[in-house]
């Protein structure tokens, strides 16, 4: 059911970005040849020359990021939590024809601490710290749909995307029956960002989308508890699970080169119960098999970007 739904959503999100695209005529009128490019001169109407542009042909950031990280196991009552700290690159290019092309990269690190339990025939609680990584890639391509207000330049942006992200986490669990685990997925996000502003220097920004799960796998290093395991590999289905992100943001304008932002955020996943993979023999001949548990992260964050 799950997995329809997911599917429905997926159709959904691909139903408001094709509409976004659609409607792009009758937000902004096209431009004519004396206007281009329609992220500089066209968005400065006539008297105001030391006006800065809602956005520039190329434009880049480099962030800071802090976030509280909270990864549970509800059906077995596992939970990972803690404090990571990061940083951002991103490039996004808006061209003559309203296309963007975003690529971005998020590397961030965190001591957390995990609050589960231990099998040593016995099932036994366990707090113990962890050690984590998390890199994650997403390249996106969308459509800039520009709002006329009545003076007639432009000063609100509304882009529909779609593009690709994969999302690796490195989890080290330290301590007695403690053992490191690689997490990936690979994921279609499917999105909206606005951009308004509010005076000549200020701008408010609001990003809002939904993440369809292509796929995962985790893979955990048994062997680091009992060298008579094997280091098992899971995978996670298509469409066994989803994402949500939403973040509002307040842009500085400092020059028509260089800017300031302040950005908090939410992400979220919920992921379905792996397949199963065989970990071992025990000492009665009995295969043992392993699978990852249905699991939920969520991540609450702020983001401090220089643009330029």
């Amino acid at each position: 059911m799950k997995k329809l739904l997911n599917c429905w959503w997926l159709a959904g999100m691909c139903v408001l970005f094709l509409s976004g695209l659609a409607i792009a005529g009758d937000m902004a009128p096209p431009v004519a040849d004396d206007m281009v490019p329609i992220v500089a001169d066209d968005m400065i109407p006539l008297g105001a020359e030391n006006m800065i542009p809602i956005v520039s042909q190329h434009h880049f950031e480099l962030s800071l990021v802090g976030n509280y990280f909270e990864y549970e196991e509800p059906g077995i009552d596992v939970k990972i939590d803690g404090f990571m700290y990061g940083v951002i690159g991103s490039y996004t290019h808006h061209d003559k024809n309203k296309l963007m092309v975003n690529a971005s990269l998020e590397l961030s690190h965190g001591d957390l601490e995990y609050d589960g339990w231990i099998s040593d025939g016995f099932r036994v609680p366990a707090k113990d710290d962890t050690r984590d990584w998390i890199v994650e890639g997403r390249f996106l391509v969308g459509h800039d749909c520009f709002l006329r207000v009545p003076r007639g330049y432009r000063r609100h942006l509304i882009t529909p995307y779609i593009g690709l992200g994969i999302r690796y986490w490195h989890n080290d669990i330290e301590g007695y029956g403690g053992y490191e685990r690689e997490v990936r997925y690979w994921y279609l996000p499917i999105g909206i960002k606005t951009n308004s502003c509010l005076s000549d220097h200020w701008q408010w920004r609001m990003n809002a989308e939904y993440d369809f799960f292509l796929g995962g796998r985790v893979k955990s290093y048994l062997s680091d508890v009992d060298p008579g395991f094997n280091d098992p590999a899971v995978d996670q289905d298509f469409a066994e699970g989803y994402g949500l992100r939403f973040s509002l943001g307040l842009t500085r304008k400092l020059s028509k080169i260089y800017a300031l932002s302040i950005e908090p955020y939410i992400t979220y996943w919920d992921i379905d119960k792996s397949d199963y993979s065989m970990a071992g023999i025990d000492e009665h001949d009995r295969i043992i098999y392993v699978y990852e548990p249905a699991n939920k992260t969520t991540s609450y964050g702020l983001r401090i970007s220089l643009e330029f």
